[in-house]
């Protein structure tokens, strides 16, 4: 009897447990999420978005699907949708969710890339990009009401869980990630959904994105910080926006994968590489005092040779025929103003020729301001040309929106002549893709002007710095430092202040720089190549800004870049927003080659003035995204 009534019991208990487990669980089965553990769920596409659930309610990290999906888990009501950033793929439904009342929060520091104002304000500023300080995949439009004062540290319960916000700036300024576990279970599973602090083991997500400026080390090494953070929580799954679910060695995945951040952010620096990893550095001297080194054309003129002189930026050499003189650089009032002091000091002659080395605002806005300006020649490689006569077409860092006229462009080893002196121009990309070297016999010595492409090793951190929105690379580095090499100058005119004596030892150090930078860049990539992944330009519309009227058609280029050694096939979609149609397309891009394709939309008819942004996202053959690709139309009557 009493083993009957206890089976009885047994089997009532069972089917009471079942029955709440049954209720507990998603009806219908899931569509777009996965179950990771009890109650946590994570969406089956990339991005990846992460759910609690506790019972009818739930709480969401990121806003990578739409609203009506969180549905499929049981949830009634979902309590706050918590970002880790401000990027276009990790908040794309962040307005969806506070068109439902739903609390979406974020970072303090996000608010510069998602609250309206300042989403405005950062694409009116962005297109041209006058500076290099740019933020990436920020929304076409500002999340209205959401809330920027999620704070380090500050735990959120919700149901069983303690929620623990981590500042892991890296991947971007305003980069979060969340700890979860259960409360009062410290034998229970850690939850660490990271966003894209990382891909997977070693491996970072657009790892573009911590170029925060354009030629130090100022992402990477708060990203090694943010991931050795990480590591000390001691977590059992790992989650990220994009990559695997990590559910083993966890803390040595972090560790390795700071290890490999932190040897690409010492390679930004040639200085440090010559010194400290080659060590003995030769010894070569600046041809200027110290004090014009690095100055920004405020110190008074420094002369390098009899007929050559220098202050910041702007070179000015005197013809050897005539009084007439040659300025390259000249860099806004400042320069316009010390070249007129010059010519007054030195007795020198009227602006015959204006030379600019590179794609950069500080050499080359004096055109505008310039005595002389509108009776000289203006040359430069045309290459560099391109963005200087059409600052609309490209998205590149420090552009100025007055286009210049030019009167002549010369192709890479093509040369001109001017007041006794033959110039030959060189395509030299480093910095920027858009730079030259332009090689002349000065004063009988063998002279090279480099722009900010190779500084004393002394100065800044012996180079200008590589940068995927600069289109530059350290491999590419590298080979145009073989050309210095092979051209072997006597004297390189490198700018800033900085000309020096030409030391072969050095230029045969920054070749190998080049090559062991680019291995470090390259086993941080997804792809393994970072002439792809470090690349926000792989996939570009051109041009860049146009300006039309409603109903007009806009004629427009789209470029692939395929900077790497294997050939892409890519797809690309256009999100129209209404004002012009959503477009996909296929394209294939050959290893090493740029493929062009041109494209006609009909911008809508019912479209107010105003600048809109239009989002363009592309995956390769091998699936992978990340590049940041988009056009900006302003709309006029």
């Amino acid at each position: 009897m009493r083993l009957r009534i206890s089976l009885a019991l047994l089997c009532a208990g069972v089917v009471a447990a079942v029955a709440w487990i049954t209720s507990a669980q998603p009806k219908g089965g899931l569509k777009n999420w996965q179950k990771i553990g009890e109650g946590v769920y994570r969406t089956k596409d990339a991005p990846y978005s992460y759910a609690l659930v506790d019972r009818e309610r739930a709480i969401l990290f990121d806003a990578t699907v739409p609203p009506g999906t969180v549905a499929e888990l049981g949830a009634k009501t979902i309590d706050q949708v918590l970002l880790t950033h401000h990027h276009r793929d990790t908040a794309e439904f962040a307005s969806e969710y506070r068109k439902k009342k739903v609390p979406v929060r974020a970072a303090k520091e996000s608010a510069d890339w998602l609250t309206p104002e300042a989403v405005a304000k950062f694409w009116k500023e962005a297109i041209p990009l006058r500076n290099s300080r740019t933020a990436y995949f920020v929304l076409p439009e500002g999340v209205e009401g959401v809330d920027c004062t999620l704070a380090d540290g500050k735990r959120i319960t919700f149901g069983p869980w303690n929620i623990t916000p981590v500042a892991t700036p890296g991947h971007s300024r305003d980069h979060f990630a969340f700890f979860v576990e259960l409360a009062g279970d410290a034998k229970g599973p850690r939850y660490l959904f990271a966003g894209d602090a990382l891909h997977s083991r070693g491996k970072l997500w657009t790892p573009y994105t911590t170029d925060w400026d354009h030629w130090t080390d100022v992402g990477l090494k708060p990203t090694a910080e943010s991931l050795r953070k990480l590591a000390k929580l001691n977590a059992t799954f790992l989650g990220l926006s994009h990559g695997p679910l990590i559910t083993e060695d966890i803390a040595k995945v972090l560790t390795e994968t700071a290890e490999a951040v932190e040897e690409a952010s010492f390679m930004k620096s040639f200085e440090r590489y010559t010194k400290q990893r080659l060590k003995d550095e030769p010894k070569y001297d600046f041809l200027v005092p110290k004090e014009q080194i690095a100055s920004a054309g405020d110190k008074p003129w420094a002369k390098v040779a009899d007929r050559l002189w220098i202050t910041g930026n702007t070179y000015v050499l005197q013809s050897k025929t005539g009084d007439g003189i040659f300025v390259l650089d000249p860099w806004g009032q400042r320069s316009a103003d010390q070249v007129a002091k010059l010519q007054k000091d030195e007795k020198l002659g009227a602006v015959e020729v204006v030379a600019f080395s590179h794609a950069h605002y500080d050499h080359f806005d004096g055109i505008h301001v310039l005595g002389g300006r509108d009776k000289c020649e203006v040359w430069s490689l045309d290459l560099v040309a391109a963005p200087l006569k059409d600052p609309n077409r490209y998205r590149a860092p420090f552009l100025d929106p007055r286009p210049i006229k030019f009167t002549k462009e010369l192709k890479d080893g093509e040369a001109a002549a001017w007041g006794g002196y033959t110039f030959k121009f060189h395509h030299l990309p480093g910095q920027s893709y858009f730079t030259s070297a332009i090689e002349a016999t000065i004063d009988g010595k063998q002279s090279l002007f480099t722009a900010d492409n190779f500084f004393h090793q002394d100065q800044f951190s012996g180079t200008g710095g590589w940068m995927g929105l600069n289109r530059s690379y350290p491999s590419v580095y590298g080979t145009s430092a073989k050309k210095v090499l092979d051209i072997a100058p006597e004297r390189v005119l490198a700018e800033h202040g900085g000309p020096y004596i030409f030391s072969a030892e050095d230029y045969r150090r920054r070749v190998k720089w080049g090559e062991a930078a680019g291995k470090a860049a390259d086993a941080l990539c997804v792809s393994g190549s970072h002439r792809w992944d470090w690349n926000p330009n792989r996939v570009e519309f051109e041009p860049h800004l146009q300006t039309a009227k409603t109903g007009a058609k806009l004629k427009a280029v789209l470029r692939v870049n395929n900077t790497s050694a294997m050939a892409q096939t890519v797809n690309v979609s256009i999100r129209g927003r209404g004002i012009v149609p959503d477009s996909t397309y296929k394209y294939r891009a050959f290893a090493g080659m740029s493929s062009e394709y041109q494209l006609d939309l009909a911008l809508a008819q019912n479209v107010k003035p105003g600048r809109y942004i239009i989002e363009v996202r592309s995956n390769d053959s091998t699936g992978i995204e990340g590049c940041d690709c988009f056009f900006a139309v302003d709309v006029v009557e």
